[in-house]
């Protein structure tokens, strides 16, 4: 567990739990303290190590909401299975093991919660502190890798931000004639539209068109969006993002940044995402369509907003089961 770099608390409770020390009804009624073995959740499942540690329906609804935002967690089927999948997965996936263990920890606190005052989180609440702790510890920071990897394997389309969070999905465009346009597009966690930009401007590098399309952010960005948990910005050129990547962690370490990403600082959280091409087409529409001409749009019922941005927007929250 050290070896996870989990956060104390989370530490502790592994600890006791490995020691058999976590008031369960198991443990309360085979102490003659109880009368009740079942989990309060769901009541034919005696509540022991093996129910605390994976079996819970709780867990594995949290794990598989976690899992469709693109982050990779194993589910195991007792609680022997789930100290050898992590001793295994200590080394190649730190990130799985340790959210694991956050959401193990999580969603026994919300389990006790509901104890003592017969209400408890919900599942994407649950899901989203997971994820907020991975961030707030650096972990997720450190191992952004893994949630681009794991995001590709579980989908090609768009995917969604976790709850309370926003994604803002970004493209540069470039011609011959050096002529160039970037683009981008804020949803929410649901897929909504929020809103979408383009700009216009000279440029001669392929890449360095799509670093503005992340720095143009700045002009565009407004006052409610500092108030979700965080902010991913996704991009299809991986060069950029991990650019992006390790001066976010710099800032970590040395608390200094690029006066041109300072406006980053304004956000409570900010992950930077590799997509593929196929994860960012409406960035790369409105890219193309800045090279006709700057536009922001706040609003579906805009007239200047083109039929094919529309289509493709309808489209992707098809496929997400949204309207």
């Amino acid at each position: 567990m050290k070896r996870l770099k989990l956060n104390p608390k989370i530490e502790l409770f592994w600890w006791r739990l490995y020691n058999n020390a976590i008031p369960s009804n198991f443990l309360l009624a085979n102490r003659r303290i109880g009368s009740f073995y079942g989990c309060p959740r769901c009541c034919e499942l005696v509540e022991d190590n093996n129910h605390i540690g994976g079996q819970c329906v709780k867990i594995r609804k949290v794990i598989a909401l976690i899992n469709e935002w693109g982050l990779y967690i194993p589910v195991y089927q007792c609680f022997e299975d789930c100290l050898e999948g992590l001793q295994k997965l200590i080394g190649k996936e730190d990130l799985a093991a340790n959210l694991y263990c956050t959401v193990v920890w999580m969603v026994w606190k919300s389990r006790c919660k509901l104890i003592h005052t017969g209400k408890e989180d919900s599942d994407n609440s649950i899901a989203a502190n997971v994820i907020s702790y991975a961030v707030q510890s650096n972990f997720l920071n450190f191992q952004l890798e893994n949630w681009d990897t794991n995001q590709l394997r579980l989908s090609s389309h768009w995917h969604p931000p976790p709850p309370g969070w926003i994604k803002i999905n970004v493209d540069g465009a470039l011609k011959k004639n050096y002529r160039a346009g970037v683009g981008g597009v804020a949803r929410d966690d649901k897929g909504r539209f929020l809103l979408a930009f383009g700009n216009t401007l000279q440029q001669w590098d392929a890449a360095q068109t799509e670093l503005c399309a992340v720095l143009f952010l700045k002009n565009v960005v407004k006052e409610w969006m500092f108030e979700a948990q965080g902010v991913i910005i996704e991009g299809d050129n991986r060069n950029i993002i991990n650019l992006l990547q390790k001066s976010i962690k710099n800032w970590k370490v040395s608390r200094a940044i690029e006066d041109s990403l300072a406006f980053l600082l304004d956000f409570k959280q900010v992950v930077f995402s590799y997509s593929s091409r196929i994860g960012n087409n409406l960035a790369d529409i409105c890219a193309n369509l800045s090279l006709e001409g700057s536009f922001l749009w706040e609003d579906l019922l805009d007239n200047s907003i083109p039929p094919s941005f529309l289509h493709c927007l309808k489209e992707e929250c098809d496929a997400l089961g949204g309207s």
